[in-house]
């Protein structure tokens, strides 16, 4: 009978505690990863921005240095949509950029950001476009993107290090639960 009550007291708090890891990895995961994003997001733009005051003569020519130093792919766009130069790839190929959902932005509200599949490079990316403008007037529009693959590594890193914290929670959680359970469990046998 000893153990039995030992037992209820003991799987109510196992439930309590995976129930609250339950919740925190529901609630958790999704917000850490729209604020990743967002972070990566935000630092890009404020890199294509600064980029962006190259003039833009100068900027064409310097789009693949511009990649390598960055670690990402670089575009510059002509205000017609018409690839002036790529990082990547040969501008004279590529298709007319103008439709593009981060262009489409950046020509609406002075900045863009998307996801979407590089046809050039057929893999997903993350996209962000500012104007390039001399003399307040827009010559171009400079693209910047990171492979998705990437984003998502650095998400598996943090989840791996909140998984980690959640399970050095859990055990001493469990510890605990054996101790109160077994004096729980004295205190009602007497």
């Amino acid at each position: 009978m000893k153990d039995m009550r030992f037992l209820k007291v003991f799987v109510s708090y196992v439930v309590l505690v995976l129930l609250t890891i339950g919740v925190l990895d529901f609630f958790l995961t999704p917000k850490i990863r729209d604020i990743l994003t967002q972070n990566i997001e935000d630092r890009m733009i404020g890199t294509a921005t600064a980029v962006a005051l190259m003039p833009g003569k100068d900027l064409d020519a310097k789009v693949p240095d511009i990649g390598r130093q960055l670690g990402m792919r670089v575009t510059y766009i002509d205000p017609s949509g018409r690839v002036i130069a790529d990082s990547e790839a040969d501008a004279r190929g590529m298709e007319n950029h103008l439709n593009r959902p981060e262009i489409q932005q950046a020509v609406s509200q002075g900045q863009g950001r998307a996801t979407h599949f590089s046809t050039t490079l057929k893999v997903n990316m993350l996209y962000v476009a500012v104007p390039v403008k001399e003399k307040n007037e827009v010559v171009g529009y400079l693209r910047l993107a990171h492979p998705l693959g990437k984003v998502r590594e650095s998400l598996d890193h943090l989840y791996q290090s909140i998984y980690w914290t959640m399970y050095i929670i859990a055990i001493p959680s469990l510890i605990l639960a054996v101790v109160f359970s077994r004096r729980i469990g004295s205190r009602l046998a007497r």
